[in-house]
């Protein structure tokens, strides 16, 4: 897509004008809400891990569903969203030390995404590495019966993915944002209740 259409496709965006109207630093505060609108999962825990973070607006509908929480946020770049509540690292969480961290999690959210090439299959074959990078630690972050809600670009490892957190969750689903693009491959997929 050319730039100049990507610039006039957002502007005409209606969940752009509405991110903008309510206060949320971009579109994607909504395809949270309608995730926790289905499964209720944010007011229900106290410590949350959000992966890829920048620039807030997961960390908006977080902090304003459930105050209470503890969120642990990550990003190579900025927040521009903070509120005493959240821990920012402005790290990749991929090779930081989870060790360091005081807590283990009770619901873990991953909105990262690499840097795009263009090329559909080569960039989801990116995030699949990224998301089974961090399927890789689930078990030594996490708290019993935890979530773990991820995007991902739908490609040929999603299958390979699901199964695998088949075996460590009691329930996995797909779910599609009216948010989301209808053109865009981007999916999520929602694991509940840890297996420990």
């Amino acid at each position: 897509m050319k730039s100049k259409d990507w610039i006039n496709r957002h502007k005409n965006d209606f969940f752009v004008t509405k991110a903008l109207k309510e206060g949320y630093f971009s579109r994607a505060a909504f395809k949270l809400l309608e995730i926790d609108k289905k499964y209720k999962f944010i007011e229900k825990s106290k410590n949350i891990l959000e992966i890829g973070a920048a620039p807030g607006s997961w960390s908006q509908v977080v902090i304003k569903k459930n105050s209470n929480a503890n969120l642990y946020a990550f990003d190579l770049l900025d927040m521009k969203f903070s509120h005493h509540k959240i821990k920012f690292y402005k790290e990749d969480f991929l090779t930081f030390d989870y060790k360091k961290l005081p807590l283990n999690f009770d619901l873990i959210l991953s909105d990262i995404a690499p840097n795009t090439t263009g090329h559909q299959s080569t960039d989801h074959l990116r995030i699949a590495s990224m998301i089974f990078d961090i399927i890789s630690i689930l078990n030594k972050i996490s708290l019993p019966s935890s979530s773990f809600v991820f995007k991902i670009w739908k490609g040929s490892e999603e299958t390979d993915i699901v199964k695998l957190l088949k075996t460590m969750y009691k329930k996995v689903s797909y779910f599609k944002p009216k948010s989301s693009r209808g053109e865009s491959s981007e999916i999520f997929i929602v694991a509940e209740k840890l297996i420990l």
